[in-house]
């Protein structure tokens, strides 16, 4: 059935405003929760994505690619308690993401609901004992369906080898885990590009440090035509050539790039985009189309988020929210 979220979205956006975390914004962290709660669909088994809200079971939780998530998930529960009556949890955990973008800068998107919260015993039925995805990954050492942010150079590779080729083990990883949630190469290119745009890394989380933009991390940072932005930064990348890694205190590489005594901070799955022949012309391409990257990326994060869902959602009816529609491009 076809409903009304313009209440939910309101106080979504409202739950957004945190002066106590990072910039300000939990935005960024809602957008990387209703990524992670649909990013571990699998095409072939057709189980995962955000259907079933497992993201508030035990296990998924604990996966490592979900550290530092617990704030998300609790303000969006409690926002989802006033309306209870409206949409499921797991409906609530990924319009979350679209409230996100829309409020910082970025695309109207459309949402759809119908995603069900599953029993222990329904999740149990599909996943097992664990109740959830994560854990049964076979392309993350850690087991993890998510992705994970480099797995180092090839063995044995020489330095002098293209970085097509030294750095295959990320590039093919990257790959391989957005295809096996039915993801092509352009896709790819563009969630990730539109996700990293925003927050922060933390040392204490994942081992990585600074912010992808440090501008300006708590909003939508592809400019339109004309304008810099975060696109901007891969061109400049390309333009530098071979980018030099560091080794940071967690010991963990980064492939940071300095600008006007800012760091923008990137990892090894960042770099894949310039490192892979077929990612590098579609990341330069869209740095010199970026309507076309707003639309894109619209419906690619449509995409995401409604995988493993088939048969079960209803578009909203909120007004102003019926199709996809580019905003605040500057």
């Amino acid at each position: 059935m076809a409903k009304n979220l313009a209440a939910v979205r309101a106080d979504l956006a409202k739950a957004l405003r945190d002066p106590g975390h990072d910039h300000g914004s939990l935005a960024p962290l809602f957008i990387r929760f209703a990524w992670h709660c649909s990013g571990t669909y699998d095409a072939v088994s057709k189980t995962g994505g955000s259907n079933g809200a497992t993201m508030r079971f035990p296990a998924e939780q604990a996966d490592p690619e979900n550290k530092g998530l617990a704030k998300a998930r609790e303000v969006i529960a409690a926002v989802h308690r006033k309306h209870a009556a409206t949409l499921s949890l797991a409906d609530a955990h990924v319009l979350a993401g679209y409230v996100a973008f829309e409020a910082t800068g970025g695309p109207v998107i459309p949402f759809a609901t119908g995603r069900k919260d599953f029993t222990e015993h329904e999740a149990a039925a599909v996943f097992g004992p664990s109740m959830c995805p994560c854990g049964d990954g076979k392309l993350n050492p850690n087991g993890s369906r998510l992705p994970t942010a480099d797995l180092g150079e090839a063995t044995g590779c020489p330095m002098s080898a293209k970085a097509s080729i030294r750095e295959k083990p990320t590039i093919d990883h990257v790959r391989q885990t957005f295809q096996r949630m039915g993801l092509d190469d352009k896709e790819t290119v563009v969630l990730i590009i539109m996700g990293h745009q925003y927050g922060s890394m933390h040392a204490h989380v994942s081992g990585f440090e600074h912010e992808w933009y440090p501008y300006d991390p708590i909003h939508w940072n592809v400019y339109g035509p004309g304008g810099l932005g975060y696109l901007t930064a891969y061109n400049m990348k390309a333009r530098q050539g071979p980018s030099r890694e560091r080794i940071n205190a967690q010991n963990k590489r980064q492939f940071d790039m300095q600008l006007g005594g800012a760091v923008f901070a990137m990892m090894a799955a960042d770099m894949a985009l310039l490192w892979d022949d077929t990612y590098k012309q579609i990341t330069l391409h869209y740095d010199q189309n970026r309507i076309a990257f707003h639309i894109d990326a619209a419906n690619a994060w449509k995409k995401l988020t409604e995988l493993g869902c088939d048969g079960l959602l209803s578009q909203e009816t909120t007004p102003g929210h019926d199709k996809i529609r580019v905003q605040h491009i500057r």
